[in-house]
C-alpha cells in the first residue's frame, strides 16, 4: 500500500472509534457513558506515526469541536488532527459531495487517502466511487450488498490495520474485470466466475462466523479471478497453471495459490491440493458451479464427465476426495450437502 503514495487515513467516528450506544442521543460528547471501540486508541498511536489521521463523521447534531470533545473524552483525540461533520462539509453521507468536499478540505487527492468506516452504504461505497482507497471495518461479519464486496481492503477488528496498510492490496472488482477483458473474457466465463465468487464469499463469511480463520474478501476475489487463464488453455499447461502464473506475474501471490489448487485432479497431488481454507472453499464452490447455475455436486461432476470425456476417468478417481472436502468445510457449518446448497440458493437467490 505504501507505494501509492498514502498519506492520509480518515476514520468515520461512531461504532469505528466510538460505541453508539442506542439508548442515548443527542451530542454524543454529553451522553453520561462514551466507550472508545477495542484497540482504537493503539491503532490510532500507532497510525499517527506514519500518516495524518482525520475523523469524518454523518453526525448532524453535532459539529467538529463536539466531536473533538467526545473524542477527548476516550484518550483519542491527541491523536486526530481534524474532524468533519456535515456540519463542516454541507452534505451527508452517502452523497458524493461529502468525500468531495473532505478531499477539498484536506488538499488531498482521493489516491492519497484510506477510508476506515463500519457502514458499508456510507462509508465504503461512496468513497470507492470517487477513488479513495477503502478499508471496511466489519466486525459484526456482515455480508456485503448483492455478494460483492467491492471494497479493496476489510478488517474485522482494529488492530489488524496497520499490517492491512503495509501490504499489497487485493485487486478491486474493476481491476479484476479488465484483467479477464485482457484474455478476450466471454459473458459465460464472467457469469461462471462471479457465481463461484458469490458462493465462496457467503460460504467465507458463514465458517468465519463459527471461528474458522478465513478471509471472505479474498475468497470472493479467489473464485473471481481462479479461471483467468480458461481461455488461453494451450493443451500442455492446465489453465490453472497458466493463471497462477498471471497473478504471480501480477503481484497477486495468494489469489496465484487459489488459482493453482481449483482444478479436481489437484485433491490427489500434495503440491497443488488446496490448503488453506481460502483454496478450499474456491476448489469447492466451483464444483457447486455449472456455468452460472449452483447444481449439486454429484450434477456437476457428471456434467464435467460430459464435457471432458478424455478426464471422466480422473474425475471418477477424486470424486471421493471432493466428498471429503466437502465434509470437511460443511462440518463446521453442521449443514449437510443438500441443506447447504439450498442455504446458498436462498442466500443468494431468495430461492426455497
Amino acid at each position: 500500500m505504501n507505494d501509492r503514495k498514502i498519506t492520509t487515513i480518515v476514520f468515520d467516528g461512531g461504532d469505528t472509534l466510538i460505541k453508539v450506544d442506542p439508548q442515548y442521543s443527542g451530542k454524543m460528547k454529553n451522553w453520561p457513558e462514551l466507550i472508545a471501540v477495542p484497540d482504537a486508541q493503539q491503532i490510532l498511536k500507532e497510525l499517527s506515526n506514519h500518516f495524518q489521521i482525520f475523523v469524518a463523521s454523518n453526525a448532524e447534531d453535532s459539529n467538529a469541536q463536539d466531536v473533538s470533545e467526545a473524542m477527548l473524552r476516550v484518550g483519542l483525540n491527541d491523536y486526530i488532527q481534524q474532524y468533519f461533520t456535515v456540519n463542516e462539509l454541507g452534505t451527508k453521507k452517502p452523497d458524493l459531495s461529502f468525500y468531495k468536499n473532505l478531499c477539498a478540505e484536506l488538499q488531498k487527492s482521493p489516491e492519497e487517502i484510506i477510508m476506515i468506516g463500519d457502514d458499508y452504504h456510507n462509508d465504503i461505497l461512496p468513497a470507492l466511487m470517487i477513488g479513495i482507497h477503502t478499508i471496511w471495518f466489519n466486525p459484526k461479519n456482515l455480508v456485503a450488498t448483492a455478494h460483492l464486496p467491492l471494497q479493496e481492503m476489510e478488517c474485522f477488528s482494529l488492530n489488524e490495520i496497520p499490517d492491512i496498510v503495509n501490504s499489497s492490496p487485493l485487486p478491486d472488482y474493476q481491476t479484476s474485470l479488465g484483467w479477464y477483458m485482457q484474455q478476450g473474457a466471454t459473458h459465460t466465463l464472467l457469469a461462471h466466475v462471479n457465481m463461484v465468487a458469490a458462493a465462496s464469499y457467503q460460504l467465507s463469511i458463514w465458517l468465519k462466523s463459527q471461528g474458522i480463520e478465513i478471509s471472505p474478501l479474498l475468497a470472493h476475489r479467489g473464485g473471481l479471478l481462479h479461471d483467468l487463464a480458461k481461455l488461453k488453455e494451450n493443451g500442455v499447461e492446465s489453465h490453472a497453471i497458466l493463471a497462477k502464473r498471471m497473478l504471480e506475474d501480477l503481484g497477486q501471490p495468494e489469489l496465484a495459490k487459489i488459482a493453482g489448487h481449483h482444478l479436481i485432479g489437484d485433491l490427489s497431488s500434495n503440491n497443488s491440493k488446496p490448503n488453506t481454507w481460502e483454496e478450499k472453499v474456491v476448489n469447492y464452490c466451483d464444483k457447486l458451479t455449472e456455468g452460472s447455475e449452483l447444481v449439486s455436486l454429484d450434477e456437476r461432476l457428471e456434467a464435467l464427465k460430459l464435457r471432458y470425456p478424455h478426464f471422466k476417468e480422473k474425475i471418477q478417481k477424486n470424486t471421493p476426495k471432493v466428498k471429503d472436502l466437502e465434509a470437511e468445510i460443511l462440518a463446521p457449518l453442521g449443514l449437510s450437502s443438500e441443506e447447504a446448497l439450498q442455504k446458498l440458493k436462498k442466500s443468494l437467490f431468495n430461492k426455497n
